[in-house]
């Protein structure tokens, strides 16, 4: 049996396109379709995309991010504050005084230019700056400067991208200076209101996550970074990426193709003059598609059962 040894098939935007017009008939295989016809076909695309992570086409759009923790700081807007998917750590080599620009650092592996870089503070508060130049393999210059003096070994981190707005988070730990990590309580508004000191000091043991429209407010409890820990690692839900140009790949795996394939029909239909009865037809096989999607993308975890008896 001869086979191709490749499992490497994709699809792009104008493919889905280009199969959801002949799925409803309006164009045929080949036929160039028109700028307005792609550019609505776009829109109804780019909408369903973020509709179908809604409703639970979410697994494949989970990251691990983490965010860094400053001292009595009671919430982080995630988008804009300290957190990300990827960073480098390391440690300072050499002390640096207050308002040093060169810094000496343990290895300066993975760092580049513009990156933003934290180093920890002798009062355990992380500064912030930028990187303006690696200039060896053991030292880095910053932009502004230390804000006051950082003792030698502490921690130091750099990263490039910010980790943007999560949808939501799944779970959430609290990692110490050995890495350990400990389960934090995703509470919600409620208990989180209800809590009378939000300025507690101490280690975070419960967030609250809010979705707000341009980032997302993350409120921790109690407030404290602190010597034994600065950061939190989260497991965040993320809208999938737009689809900007016709050879974007949707950020689904294959096995979506056809239901966005079939669902995207099912948006346009009407836009097309497709019959009522023809729309409901395309309605049932698209959300065919959609369960069938649904059922195989979940967690693949056991599950224990156990009889509870009455005496």
């Amino acid at each position: 049996m001869a086979v191709s040894g490749s499992k490497n098939y994709a699809i792009t935007r104008a493919d889905i396109i280009e199969a959801s017009l002949r799925k409803i008939g309006v164009y045929d295989a080949g036929e160039s379709i028109s700028g307005p016809d792609t550019s609505a076909a776009t829109t109804a695309l780019n909408l369903l995309v973020k509709e179908l992570s809604a409703a639970g086409a979410d697994i494949f759009l989970r990251d691990e991010i983490t965010l860094f923790l400053q001292n009595d700081t009671q919430s982080y807007a995630l988008g804009t504050t300290h957190s990300t998917r990827s960073f480098v750590e390391t440690t300072l080599s050499a002390a640096g005084a207050a308002s040093a620009t060169v810094l000496s650092v343990t290895s300066s592996t993975g760092m580049t230019a513009a990156d933003n870089i934290g180093i920890k503070l002798t009062d355990n508060s992380i500064h912030w700056d930028t990187i303006v130049s690696v200039d060896s393999s053991t030292q880095v210059t910053v932009t502004t400067g230390l804000l006051t003096a950082a003792a030698k070994s502490k921690k130091v981190y750099a990263y490039t991208t910010k980790a943007g707005r999560p949808t939501k988070i799944i779970h959430a730990l609290r990692r110490d200076k050995n890495d350990l990590d400990t389960e934090v309580s995703i509470i919600g508004e409620k208990d989180y209101r209800q809590q009378s000191n939000k300025g507690s000091a101490g280690p975070p043991v419960e967030i609250w996550y809010q979705p707000t429209l341009t980032t997302g407010t993350l409120y921790v409890w109690p407030v404290d970074g602190g010597a034994n820990f600065d950061k939190l690692i989260l497991s965040a839900q993320y809208y999938p990426d737009d689809f900007d140009a016709a050879s974007d790949n949707p950020e689904f795996p294959i096995e979506w193709g056809n239901t966005l394939v079939w669902n995207l029909a099912a948006e346009i239909a009407s836009e097309h003059g497709v019959p009522e009865k023809e729309q409901a037809k395309l309605w049932q096989i698209a959300n065919y598609k959609l369960n069938q999607s649904l059922d195989f993308d979940v967690e693949n975890a056991s599950v224990e059962f156990a009889l509870e008896y009455e005496r």
